[in-house]
């Protein structure tokens, strides 16, 4: 591969910061409900003299915004969380507080660019949007032709895929498919589902600020930037709670954990049922929920008979 200056690299990769970057400067909601009159000028004390409120469009959690703006210069000035936001509750990430950077960096992309070369030799050419919707909409022509519409495959994520879900559909792909789901939560939500019959959602119905003692099995919390979920973790820890880690990796979390279990990879399931084991043998676990809830405790406590602490070392 060709050597690729920072340059090229942010013209290459900047088409998605740019997007994020746009989403929140300009989506959105306006309305009363976000606790702010857009029609009703106020002073922000900054540079701006108009507050508008918006939510982030850098990750799937859409914090609200309040946007500083300057009305003549026609330019945000600052961003800050908005306190009547039902998640964020008026905190930002370093990444949403940081979207000004985005939307002025001066290597943003601001028009689309067509590749003019082979792909090594990154050459593009800045072209209006007509050009290029009737390029993508001619080799989507192509491809549905000589192959068929349902070659075609979306990977999409956040807010403004949703456009292009319809966009697919209505081609004839149904071929639609999000990181989000399949690589993360999808496989949990599913198995939710079929046990429980209800999913568990995201963020989670759990009163983890309230705890007495939180475990991370398989997750952690600190390093991706769920705002409510990290502010409820603080406020856990600030409340003395106990925090059980089981991770390969010292991360952020592990820091604060009273218990760090740095168990080998693909071990999580040896772990859990000696676990189980322990706590089937000890009586230690909700026998009166059990009796009236679950089926197949019989054959759980003897599938895990053998699985002892020493069994899972």
């Amino acid at each position: 591969m060709a050597d690729v200056n920072r340059r090229q690299f942010i013209k290459i990769a900047g088409a998605g910061g740019a997007v994020a970057a746009a989403a929140v400067a300009g989506s959105g909601l306006t309305s009363k409900w976000w606790g702010l009159d857009p029609d009703v000028i106020v002073d922000p004390n900054t540079e701006g003299n108009k507050v508008v409120p918006t939510f982030c469009e850098i990750c799937f959690w859409k914090c609200g915004i309040l946007a500083h703006v300057n009305v003549k210069k026609r330019r945000i000035t600052k961003l800050v969380g908005n306190p009547k936001h039902p998640l964020s509750k008026g905190r930002l990430c370093p990444r949403g507080a940081g979207g000004l950077g985005l939307i002025y960096d001066p290597d943003r992309l601001k028009k689309p660019l067509i590749r003019v070369k082979k792909r090594s030799e990154h050459a593009f050419e800045e072209v209006s949007w007509d050009k290029a919707l009737d390029k993508v909409a001619e080799e989507m022509i192509k491809i549905k032709d000589k192959y068929g519409p349902e070659k075609l495959a979306l990977y999409t994520h956040g807010f403004g895929g949703k456009y292009f879900k319809h966009l697919i559909r209505y081609y004839g792909s149904p071929n639609v498919a999000a990181p989000s789901f399949a690589q993360c939560r999808g496989p949990r939500e599913v198995g939710y589902w079929m046990t429980y019959g209800s999913g568990v959602g995201s963020p989670e119905k759990v009163d983890m600020a309230n705890a007495r003692c939180i475990t991370f099995f398989g997750a952690h919390l600190g390093e991706n930037m769920h705002n409510t979920q990290v502010q409820d973790l603080a406020h856990a820890v600030g409340n003395d709670a106990q925090l059980v880690v089981i991770d390969p990796r010292f991360s952020v979390v592990a820091g604060k954990a009273r218990y760090w279990l740095p168990i080998k990879p693909g071990t999580d399931m040896a772990l859990i049922l000696a676990w189980m084991h322990v706590m089937i043998k000890q009586g230690i676990y909700d026998k009166a929920y059990i009796e009236k809830y679950a089926t197949g405790f019989d054959e759980l406590a003897k599938h895990v008979e053998d699985k002892t602490p020493e069994w899972a070392q």
